[in-house]
């Protein structure tokens, strides 16, 4: 593949995808490349010889009676074989077009094309390693090609082909280092795709002169890596050196012009940069903003912070998701930098195995393994080292629970860090933390903010601290500190490691260490520590079995029996295990600090070993690292003092027949207050907490308890949307005769059918948001058994995949239907086209039985409350309001809500609810047959 390939950059339409159901081409086009450009196209409609699907018809705009007047492939095969021989085949996805349009020559009597194939996905995959998304018309966007019709053939080749030339280019920039390391990996890539690098190195194998480095890249310990700007430098000017600009017409002289100004962005801005600028006048407050979706609240809060701010006292702001940190980081941040006087320096931080240590990723490069998929990821870090200043494996978009591999590239913490190995001083992690110490602002998410606050601790100012997404931060304080653990799991987790070192073992490093005399005692010390460990696990394990499930009375909860711990109980068990808790500590210490050891001497010899030797030296760190973190959480669990015991429920939960293997203690906590104010608040300035979505109602107490603030003392302000619901969006309340048990078969049966007619009646991208993962699955089976999953594009939650990756496919896959709980009422983002009707299968309450939330009803029973009102209700409510906020993103939004639950209608409460939803939208009450012909009307108004 040099200057003088043809490549016949080549799409194909079709009636489907499976070629073994008879499926034909429907539409062929080919664009010519050869010297570099694209000199030919040629394209033509095949008739099919068939009838073509109706989404088929939808997605590509060729209809059956245009396909009437179009050739049959048999007559139009003479010249299209003559047109491919003898070029190097392409396409985006080319194990699709390619097999498929092979099948079709030999169904009319010609042989295979006998010639090279390369895919461009995959291509782009490796080169381009941080998009999102690899689709035709999405890598058009980002490379600026224009794509007028996709899923047409003769736009898709244009531009697959100026793709093609762009990736071509890609690949020959490539460090020679880096390109040489791919080519040794051997990634299994579709067809002769991997040749496109085999080529080109050839090509560099040949040049006699040594390759010049490129100044933004460095050669680290046999990897090309990105140079990184020291973070200590400071700027010239900064923002104390310049005056806020307190009116809208001062912002707007600041801020693109291209940005429109809005008012309640600008009393945001004002709110914060007051409460904070005139300390010396009145002292800050907490404040609770509410910033409804549109008014741009990411700007709103990170200008005032510009003004604020210092290297002595950055601001901390703590975001719901990595997706929201990116957003700050690489488009809000640089916004302000753009338009801005001075410039605000800005990092991202993230848990310790977020990032790559380089170290293990070199020593493993080159160890294969048994799956396909690691030596591509292999090649994708490869070029991504190139790219990356951060080494935030996030930047990569992978599934970690489906590669395994990236489990053992993780970077274990700083503890670990060896002054003396390798690359030390190029560490990620290392590298971030101390470009922390001089950033204005610190990005963080909840669950970092929650578990590292002490960092923010050292600093010689106290932070400020803005919390984004409020809601979801406190759920998230209280989900951080729910734990479920089996005890035995424990002494399984340490036979793991013991079996690690253990000598005579399939994987034992042993045999490793045999040549130096340290590691060997090294290895005889964890053994011995192990050992004792499990005794004293296995006694403490039994103590508590007897203590708190033998002589004691359990319920009955769906398969399993559950046993909430009185706390004077809970408060006796603790002091009677004190000692053998007391020794477990006391053995993790002493365990960690010899793999510390071990460590350390293993940097030490690094030439002692080979690749396979670290590979299995890393598999006793990842056994490692997983019995820590459940020792970690077993001695948290008994190490609990009293006050902080009051804080807390702790239930167990055993199978029907008392098995000490089925043994599980869970505890979480119930009073945020405390930890909130004492440990996180403390080490900041009064926070600022925003969100879309806070308050459940103008009166209720509900968000101010979570957070653990004081109302009467805090500045609360519900800023105004600027969109026009009134005409954007239409709910309609489905009303039904028949009363459903929640979750029974009648009601889940009524669903299934509600969303085959709403989107029998024009197929637009739909959510429906359930209240759990099981409603999902038997909703899932009623369309399966209609037949609608075979014709039509349905994602289920639990059925088809992981919130992320449904998320993923909801946006690439138009029209379809993605069925959703969880995280899908808060945490995504669809904006447009990509979200046009929203239903509301189930309200989102709680479960009464789960025996947290019992203990929670219990506490406000105690307090001659009714927790259904006080609890159950608000946070409904706010769910319900946080699940309808997914559908009005921008401006030019418009959809439908359909809430089929008929408690909205048929209980009191729920007019509590609409009246506390703060809501806009017009409301609409019917049967189903009524909402959906007045939807049709809607959406026949905005077009």
């Amino acid at each position: 593949m040099n200057s003088k390939t043809t490549f016949a950059v080549v799409d194909i339409e079709t009636t489907g995808t499976d070629m073994a159901d008879n499926n034909r081409i429907i539409q062929f086009s080919c664009a010519i490349v050869a010297d570099n450009r694209v000199v030919n196209t040629y394209v033509t409609d095949v008739n099919p010889q068939r009838e073509v699907p109706k989404r088929i018809i939808q997605l590509t705009g060729i209809t059956p009676q245009r396909l009437k007047k179009a050739p049959t492939f048999d007559q139009i095969s003479a010249k299209l074989y003559q047109l491919l021989s003898g070029t190097v085949f392409v396409a985006h996805n080319v194990n699709f077009d390619f097999p498929f349009l092979n099948q079709e020559f030999q169904r009319v009597g010609y042989p295979e094309l006998s010639i090279d194939a390369i895919d461009t996905v995959t291509l782009s995959q490796i080169l381009l390693p941080t998009l999102a998304s690899y689709r035709l018309q999405d890598l058009s966007a980002y490379f600026n090609i224009v794509h007028k019709h996709p899923h047409t053939a003769d736009s898709d080749a244009l531009a697959t082909a100026k793709l093609l030339l762009i990736l071509l280019r890609q690949v020959r920039q490539l460090p020679r280092k880096t390109l040489s390391q791919i080519i040794a990996v051997n990634p299994s890539l579709p067809q002769d795709t991997m040749n496109v690098f085999t080529e080109v190195d050839d090509e560099n194998r040949s040049k006699p002169h040594s390759e010049q480095l490129a100044d933004q890249l460095k050669l680290s310990w046999g990897l090309v890596i990105r140079r990184r700007p020291l973070p200590t430098s400071t700027p010239d000017q900064t923002a104390g050196d310049f005056k806020y600009p307190k009116t809208r017409i001062a912002k707007q002289r600041i801020l693109p012009k291209d940005l429109e100004s809005r008012i309640e962005q600008n009393k945001m801005m004002n709110m914060i940069y007051n409460n904070y600028a005139a300390q010396g006048q009145h002292p800050a407050k907490p404040m609770v903003i509410e910033a409804p979706t549109g008014i741009g609240k990411s700007l709103g809060y990170c200008l005032p912070f510009s003004y604020l701010t210092s290297t002595q006292k950055p601001v901390v702001i703590s975001t719901a998701t990595t997706y929201l940190q990116f957003q700050l980081q690489n488009q809000t941040l640089p916004l302000l930098n753009q338009s801005l006087p001075f410039n605000v320096k800005s990092v991202i931080l993230k848990g310790a195995s977020h990032y790559i240590d380089l170290n293990k990723f070199r020593h493993l490069l080159f160890v294969a393994d048994n799956s396909v998929q690691t030596a591509f990821i292999k090649a994708q870090i490869l070029v991504w080292l190139t790219m990356t200043t951060t080494g935030d494996l996030d930047e990569l978009h992978l599934n970690v629970e489906q590669t395994p591999f990236v489990w053992k590239i993780q970077h274990p913490g700083v503890k670990w860090l060896d002054p003396s190995e390798p690359f030390y001083e190029d560490d990620f992690l290392r590298y971030n933390l101390k470009k922390a110490q001089h950033a204005d602002f610190i990005i963080v998410n909840h669950s970092y903010l929650l578990k590292n606050w002490q960092f923010f601790r050292d600093f010689s100012e106290k932070p400020y601290l803005l919390i984004d997404e409020t809601q979801q931060f406190a759920e998230n304080a209280i989900r951080n500190h729910q734990k479920q653990l089996n005890p035995l799991a424990v002494i399984s987790a340490a036979n793991r490691v013991r079996g690690d070192i253990q000598g005579g073992n399939p994987g034992s490093v042993r045999d490793v260490f045999a040549q130096n005399v340290i590691l060997d005692k090294i290895a005889d010390q964890l053994t011995d520590a192990l050992d004792h460990l499990k005794d004293e696990m296995k006694q403490l394990t039994h103590n508590l079995f007897s203590q708190l499930v033998t002589t004691k009375s359990l319920h009955k909860n769906a398969d399993f029996f559950v046993r909430l711990i009185p706390l004077s109980e809970l408060k006796q068990v603790i002091v009677d295990n004190g000692s053998l808790k007391e020794a477990l500590k006391r053995r993790n210490f002493d365990i960690e600090n010899l793999l510390i050891r071990l460590n350390s001497e293993i940097n030490q010899n690094a030439s002692a070993f080979t690749a396979h030797d670290y590979s299995e030296i890393y598999d006793l760190y990842e056994d490692f690292n997983h019995f820590s973190n459940q020792l970690g959480k077993l001695i948290a669990m008994v190490d609990l003092d009293p006050e902080t015991l009051d804080q807390n429920v702790v239930w167990v939960t055993v199978n029907h027949v008392k098995d000490i293997n089925s043994f599980r203690i869970n505890q979480g906590i119930l009073k945020t207050t405390e930890f909130l104010n004492e440990r996180i608040y403390a080490s900041f300035e009064p926070p600022t907490f925003t969100g879309a979505t806070i308050f459940s109602s103008r009166k209720s107490q509900f968000i101010f308890n979570l957070l653990g603030i004081d109302r009467k003392a805090a500045s609360v302000r519900r800023l105004q949307s600027d969109f026009d619901p009134e005409n954007q969006a239409r709910i309609y309340l489905v009303k039904n005769d028949q009363e459903f048990a929640a979750n029974s078969n009648d009601q889940l049966k009524f669903i299934a059918d509600a969303i085959m007619r709403i989107y029998a009646n024009g197929p637009r991208q739909t959510l429906v948001l359930f209240n759990s993962l099981a409603a999902i699955e038997r909703v899932h089976q009623y369309l399966a058994e209609s037949g609608f999953t075979s014709s039509h594009q349905v994602l289920a939650q639990g059925v088809n995949g992981t919130a992320q990756r449904l998320s993923r496919q909801f946006i690439h896959s138009e029209p379809a239907i993605l069925m959703g709980a969880n995280t899908f009422w808060e945490g995504v983002d669809f904006p447009a086209k990509l979200l046009e009707n929203l239903v509301i299968a189930q309200l989102p309450f709680d479960t009464p039985e789960d025996p947290y939330n019992h203990a929670l009803y219990s506490i406000e029973r105690a307090k001659k409350k009714n927790p259904f009102y006080s609890l159950t209700l608000p946070k409904a409510t706010l769910r319900l309001r946080q699940g309808m906020g997914r559908l009005l993103r921008t401006k030019g939004d418009f959809g439908t809500i359909f809430v089929l639950d008929p408690r909205l209608v048929t209980k009191r409460y729920g007019q509590t609810i609409l009246t506390n939803l703060k809501n806009e939208i017009p409301v609409k009450q019917g049967t189903l047959d009524e909402c959906v012909i007045d939807m049709v009307k809607f959406f026949e108004s905005h077009h």
